[in-house]
This record gives C-alpha cells, sequence and structure tokens, in this order.
C-alpha cells in the first residue's frame, strides 16, 4: 500500500475532516520531502499543523520560524526552561510545573534540524510520525483497528495541559506506539481546532499496523467491528430492533 492509497483508505472509511500530516524529523543535513510552501512569519507548531491538514500542502517548519515556546523546547529546536515553567504556571502551581516541564518527554536538545510536514498522500519517504486530527467517532475507530493490528487490547490516554500535539508527538516516537490526546489551550487557540477534535499521533511502524487492519476488513466488507458493511452511521445502532429504516420507494 503507498502513501496515497493509505490517505484514501483513512478518508473514505473513517470520514476524516482533515488530511492525516505525516511528520518528518530531519537531521544531518538530510531532506526527504520538497516543500509546496515556506512560512513568513514566526508560527506555532499547531498552526503549522492546521496549515498542512487543512489545505492539502507541505511545509517545513524550520527553528527561526517556530515561535512557540513550547514546541520548541519538546522538539529540542531551542531550550528555555525558564519561559517553558512560566508557561506552564499559568495552568499549574510553580512546583507542579516544575516537575512536569522535567518529567515530560522532549528530542535531545539540537538533534533536530527541521520538521517537515505533509499531507500523507503527498510522501514520497516514509514520515517518522503522522497525527490525525480527528472527533471522538473517528478516533474509537482508528484506536480499534491499531489494536487489532497490534494484538492488544487497550491504548492508554495522554493529556498534556500544554503541549497536547508537540508533545504527544514526541511521546509517541519515543514509546512506539500510538498517543491519543485532548487539544491543550494552545491547539484550541491557535490551531483552529474548532469542532472539539481529539488529537491522534501514530509512529510510523503503528500506522502500518492500523491500515492493515483496516484494509482486512475492507477486503472482507466488514469495515465496522460491529461487523456491517461500513462504519457506524449506515445502521445507527445494529443491536437496537426498534431503531429501523427502509427506503423511500
Amino acid at each position: 500500500m503507498d502513501y496515497q492509497e493509505m490517505e484514501t483508505l483513512f478518508m473514505k472509511y473513517l470520514r476524516l475532516y482533515h488530511h492525516p500530516v505525516a511528520l518528518f524529523f530531519e537531521k544531518g543535513g538530510e531532506r526527504r520531502m520538497k516543500p509546496q510552501f515556506r512560512a513568513k512569519n514566526r508560527m506555532s507548531f499547531c498552526q503549522f499543523l492546521a496549515f498542512a491538514r487543512e489545505t492539502g500542502h507541505s511545509v517545513y517548519m524550520e527553528p527561526d520560524k517556530l515561535g512557540c515556546p513550547t514546541a520548541s523546547d519538546l522538539f529540542g529546536f531551542k531550550v528555555d526552561e525558564e519561559k517553558c515553567i512560566k508557561s506552564l504556571a499559568l495552568y499549574l502551581e510553580q512546583k507542579e510545573a516544575e516537575n512536569f516541564y522535567h518529567s515530560r518527554p522532549r528530542l535531545p536538545a539540537g538533534e533536530v534540524e527541521a520538521i517537515g510536514l505533509a499531507p500523507l498522500s503527498l510522501c514520497t519517504a516514509t514520515p517518522d510520525a503522522v497525527i490525525f486530527v480527528a472527533d471522538a467517532l473517528q478516533a474509537v475507530h482508528l484506536m480499534d483497528f491499531y489494536v487489532k493490528g497490534a494484538e492488544i487490547a487497550e491504548v492508554p490516554m495522554s493529556h498534556h495541559v500544554n503541549g497536547a500535539a508537540c508533545g504527544n508527538t514526541v511521546k509517541a516516537m519515543q514509546i512506539g506506539s500510538p498517543q491519543i490526546a485532548l487539544p491543550c489551550p494552545g491547539a484550541f487557540t491557535s490551531g483552529k481546532m474548532e469542532r472539539s477534535e481529539m488529537l491522534i499521533a501514530f509512529p510510523w511502524e503503528a500506522l502500518e499496523k492500523c491500515a492493515a487492519a483496516l484494509q482486512e476488513r475492507v477486503a472482507k466488507g466488514t469495515v465496522s467491528l460491529l461487523g456491517g458493511p461500513a462504519l457506524v452511521g449506515m445502521d445507527v445502532c445494529r443491536n437496537c430492533p426498534l431503531i429501523k429504516f427502509e427506503k423511500v420507494k
């Protein structure tokens, strides 16, 4: 399955509102994608993410164009402990803010030189991670297909008071499994999260398992985990004998 086919699979059967966004964490001068656009101003990671998922275009996020101290710190672009703790102290007590800052996942300082963001369908190389912005029902199916493909029964949810998109992506790559989270205040204010969506970050290998499980069900004609030919919405509730519809003749 190529990248275009994988995006089409998810878009069609999960009825996504947005493109899944592939992330390339570039090191050693490597550039694995060709950006279609470049940022004119400093922006947050959430705004870069919103641009890629809503316009369907690719872009590189260079350190000098990332204006969010939290994402810059977690991606190892520029470590500013004082500024990040000050930001966390808006939501937490000072000691809690300091403890959380030192315990949350982050990439080594200076390791990543730039981050490429592109719709999954535009990839010509294997990305490091993929982020979905999905509603609750879409998120349910993503997780269900993943746990089936990974042969496990549960995926813990992760909530960050700050840094939901960037922090969850880093954590997903470090532990090797998807992370599902509610948006943080920054994602709401600057990340165009208008539908109360969730953020789901997949390391690439985990997404391949999810896609394979979905593709297997598509081939059998029983996409829904309830056994029907489509996801929830076609029959409303397959287990209730009272909720039935027939086509108007």
